[in-house]
């Protein structure tokens, strides 16, 4: 019962600074025995479990977890944090008239499906991270069933429209990678020494 008490005063805190979060967070502590950390303020495990939309609207799911967290004036402090942003599939397709949709292709890999002037264009393309930038990079393609080589100026040039370059992360987390999964397109972001009013 204390446990969840706590659980549920630190959701409302985080409710009340991240304004961006729809709906209230799911708050797990870790560390035994309870009452003894939470008397200590002192646990070594917080996870965080959100839903959230970006400064664009987009919804995305948010999952972070902080190292060794304790109690520092009228906030906490947490010597680390770990996180993963998840983008769902319906939340990346694009264009100007909603033309484009996103699947898993496997592997690690996006299948992106559009139509360019009434004939379906399939893409096929990796994803990476530089420098804060979500890039993709085509390994195959075709246009009405037809192969195109995939490093062809009409390929990158429809890419080009998915190149995201990621907001400022809370917390001071930093991009570290990402990856492409079941549930959507996957950011990973770590920072070390977090505090929080």
């Amino acid at each position: 019962m204390a446990r969840g008490l706590a659980e549920g005063r630190l959701a409302d805190r985080i409710g009340r600074r991240q304004t961006n979060l729809v709906g209230r967070p799911d708050v797990s502590i870790e560390g035994l025995p309870f009452l003894l950390r939470a008397a200590r303020e002192s646990y070594p495990e917080v996870r965080v479990r959100a839903d959230a939309t970006t400064d664009r609207g987009s919804r995305i799911k948010a999952d972070v977890t902080f190292g060794n967290v304790s109690r520092e004036g009228d906030g906490y402090r947490a010597d680390t944090a770990s996180a993963r942003f998840t983008a769902p599939y319906s939340a990346l397709g694009d264009g100007p008239e909603g033309d484009t949709r996103i699947s898993d292709a496997g592997n690690g890999q996006l299948l992106i499906r559009r139509s360019v002037l009434g004939a379906p264009v399939v893409l096929t393309a990796g994803v990476e991270l530089h420098d804060g930038v979500v890039s993709l990079r085509p390994t195959a393609a075709s246009v009405a069933g037809r192969s195109l080589d995939p490093d062809s100026p009409l390929v990158a040039q429809a890419l080009a429209r998915q190149t995201r370059t990621l907001p400022e992360l809370p917390l001071g987390l930093r991009p570290a990678g990402v990856s492409v999964g079941a549930d959507g397109v996957t950011v990973t972001a770590r920072a070390e020494d977090v505090r929080t009013a």
